[in-house]
């Protein structure tokens, strides 16, 4: 029987710096940048979330950024002419710098949620991020800089973690973060996902690519044995990437996953935190079209009112 840490156990993380600059860039992909606004909002109305538990984070600086990205690439994405290129989006002013700062207001989320992790145990969840296909020195996908991977490197240098897992159940292959931690032992990076970007060759790393067709009860019981056949592995935190893009309803990727095999998903890496008392860091990762917010909103409900109940 799964058991949700109870409120203030679970956490949110979201500040209106997160729609900044994004309106344009969030519809060119399909992508809709309200979405975890409207998860906030129907939380509030349904009083399940109180705003006192909606924690508020600054944006990252760009010395927590230098802690993976490269200098050259970060002199690069100043430019915004580089990033509306690099992201292939259109913006209304060559000299508008908006898109950088929504990355650098949503991994600076992600800092905050994984520091209040950390100091109060339980589950955290930032209402944006995930931006896994970023690497070292470049751009991919819809990600410019990495946030989980900066928020791993920030707290190992401050000596508040060391070991750490990395769970991607996007539908893309989390293959910038596993590529930053290619020859880190300490850092395990695991990937279930229908559509694989690279071959990566990591010594603390696993990537299971499956049939975009595959059923809910397959895809489950898959999950669950990846999750069992990863408890050898002892982390200090966890940071789950839940991409929401596996839905049958998501508007981009062709997986058929139903929304209660995707809460059932959710929860199994919620238990298998729980389980072994290790904070939890989750961030949304993709999730395309009107329907997508759901998944996440699911999620958080479940969460936030300690009402998971039923069996995995």
């Amino acid at each position: 029987m799964i058991r949700f840490w109870r409120r203030p156990g679970a956490h949110v993380v979201f500040s209106s710096e997160y729609l900044l600059g994004l309106s344009t860039y969030g519809s060119y992909h399909g992508f809709d940048i309200y979405k975890y606004k409207r998860m906030r909002d129907a939380l509030l109305k349904e009083k399940i979330l109180r705003r006192k538990y909606i924690c508020a984070p600054h944006p990252c600086r760009n010395e927590d950024i230098e802690l993976v990205h490269d200098k050259e690439y970060i002199r690069k994405i100043q430019d915004p002419v580089f990033v509306q290129q690099m992201l292939k989006i259109q913006m209304n002013s060559m000299w508008d710098n908006s898109v950088l700062e929504y990355f650098k207001a949503v991994t600076g989320g992600t800092l905050f949620a994984t520091a209040l992790a950390l100091k109060k145990g339980g589950a955290v969840f930032n209402l944006g991020g995930g931006f896994h296909h970023a690497h070292a020195d470049r751009g991919e996908g819809f990600c410019l800089i990495n946030d989980v991977a900066i928020a791993i490197e920030k707290f190992r240098r401050k000596g508040r973690i060391r070991q750490v897992l990395v769970i991607d159940l996007d539908y893309h292959q989390g293959n910038g973060t596993a590529g930053i931690f290619r020859d880190d032992t300490d850092v395990f990076t695991f990937s279930i996902h229908a559509e694989q970007w690279e071959d990566i060759r990591a010594v603390s790393h696993r990537d299971i690519l499956i049939d975009s067709d595959i059923g809910d009860a397959e895809y489950l019981q898959l999950t669950q044995n990846a999750l069992d056949n990863l408890q050898d592995f002892p982390a200090d935190i966890l940071f789950y990437i839940a991409g929401s893009d596996p839905y049958e309803k998501d508007e981009l990727a062709d997986m058929r996953i139903s929304r209660g095999a995707m809460l059932q998903r959710n929860r199994m890496v919620y238990q298998y935190a729980r389980d072994r008392k290790t904070p939890l860091v989750v961030v949304p990762g993709g999730g395309y079209g009107k329907e997508s917010w759901h998944i996440y909103h699911d999620f958080l409900k479940a969460a936030l009112t300690g009402k998971g109940g039923g069996d995995v």
